[in-house]
């Protein structure tokens, strides 16, 4: 094993969840996305929005505990929607909705290459983040001036493919923003390494916006 802090993780596996399917998002269902408000904000937003009726390729669950969840709904066009839960999955639950696109992802082939992301110097837990020409603040304990911590947390992952079996991916992550369109709309960079072995790893860099339950229509 090369990357040093999954040693002594998760010795017993436990039983992998089903994913809950909050607004009726599913693995295989169709969804149509409202985005006409970002994308009109032109080339102020560099989250590249997809266009048309998207696919649930796959779900993944994360539970954070003390009743709090995120699941994330994997689209045909290289994104994903988010959706933040506490103790439920109906609508009165849901605290948080969010889309993604995956911008940029670079595959990891040994520890320096883990250290440049996640490290007491990574780039991942910095108070700011530089995705080419521009700044992105930190979300999580943006008071503090220091780096800190990656965020934690492991994913279940559901393939629409059945022939793919369910699988784990452990994340070390952040969540960063920026004002768009100056009226306290924000384009958001989650960067995140992700682990789906001992010896695989993928540091991901998405591009966000928020989203309101109306702006979907899930068939």
């Amino acid at each position: 094993m090369i990357f040093d802090w999954l040693k002594g993780q998760k010795d017993d596996k436990e039983s992998k969840a089903a994913v809950p399917s909050p607004l009726n998002l599913r693995v295989g269902c169709a969804v149509e996305l409202d985005l006409l408000p970002w994308k009109m904000l032109g080339e102020q937003l560099h989250c590249a929005l997809p266009e048309g009726l998207q696919i649930i390729e796959a779900a993944g669950f994360v539970d954070l505990g003390a009743g709090a969840s995120l699941c994330r709904f994997y689209t045909s066009d290289d994104g994903f929607i988010q959706i933040s839960t506490t103790g439920g999955y109906e609508a009165q639950h849901i605290d948080d909705i969010k889309f993604f696109v995956f911008t940029q992802t670079h595959n990891i082939a040994s520890q320096s290459g883990v250290n440049l992301w996640v490290s007491d110097d990574g780039l991942i837990g910095k108070r700011q983040f530089q995705l080419d020409d521009t700044t992105y603040q930190r979300v999580w304990d943006e008071a503090i001036p220091d780096a800190i911590e990656p965020v934690r947390f492991t994913e279940t992952v559901h393939n629409r493919d059945s022939a793919i079996a369910t699988y784990d991916v452990d994340h070390l992550a952040m969540l960063y923003q920026r004002s768009v369109g100056g009226d306290q709309r924000c384009e958001y960079l989650l960067a995140s390494l992700e682990f789906s072995g001992e010896d695989e790893a993928t540091a991901v860099v998405s591009l966000g916006v928020d989203l309101d339950a109306s702006s979907m229509r899930v068939a």
